[in-house]
């Protein structure tokens, strides 16, 4: 219950501290990111910071708290100019056997999360089967507008055998299509 009210907490929030996530905003350069990151009191670097040149940003910071129940990492894309244009929090990854249970419980938990938080969904969708991963990685099951530059989206994923949760916080000038 505890992630429910930090997360509750980050979604409520972060519009006053800047409106993405915690106090990151889009159009944020890689350089500002960083340094927004190693002073953010919501994720941990989980590799030593010299390597962050060899590695790139993606998958180095994870969440302190577990979202729905699952620990997450935090994945950027950018625009042309460079600039912050996309968050997403993507879950541990689970065996593909819990992803009928412990993973549509997490997408249960998280899309009822944010529907409290900014109402109905403007796209939503039934879980999707495990059959159709088949010909995608990820699928986007909600879609909400958070205002007018930003829009959240929840979705499942399938890896290698692998099943995960997927929650992205995108400029709305950014194509909705999810990155396989």
């Amino acid at each position: 219950m505890r992630h429910f009210y930090i997360l509750a907490w980050i979604l409520l929030y972060s519009p006053i501290l800047a409106g993405v996530y915690g106090d990151l905003e889009f159009g944020d350069s890689r350089e500002l990111v960083t340094k927004k990151l190693g002073q953010s009191v919501l994720i941990e670097q989980t590799i030593d910071e010299t390597y962050n040149a060899r590695t790139g940003l993606n998958g180095i910071y994870k969440c302190k708290s577990k979202i729905a129940g699952l620990a997450c990492w935090l994945y950027f894309n950018w625009d042309e100019q460079g600039g912050l244009n996309e968050i997403t929090l993507r879950s541990e990854s689970l065996d593909s056997n819990l992803y009928e249970t412990e993973l549509k419980n997490a997408w249960r938990e998280s899309s009822a999360l944010f529907s409290r938080v900014y109402q109905k969904p403007k796209q939503q969708a039934p879980y999707p089967p495990l059959s159709s991963f088949k010909d995608h990685q990820m699928m986007i099951s909600h879609v909400w507008e958070n205002n007018d530059k930003t829009n959240i989206l929840i979705g499942t994923g399938m890896v290698k055998n692998q099943c995960f949760l997927f929650i992205r916080f995108i400029s709305t000038q950014t194509n909705l299509s999810p990155q396989d």
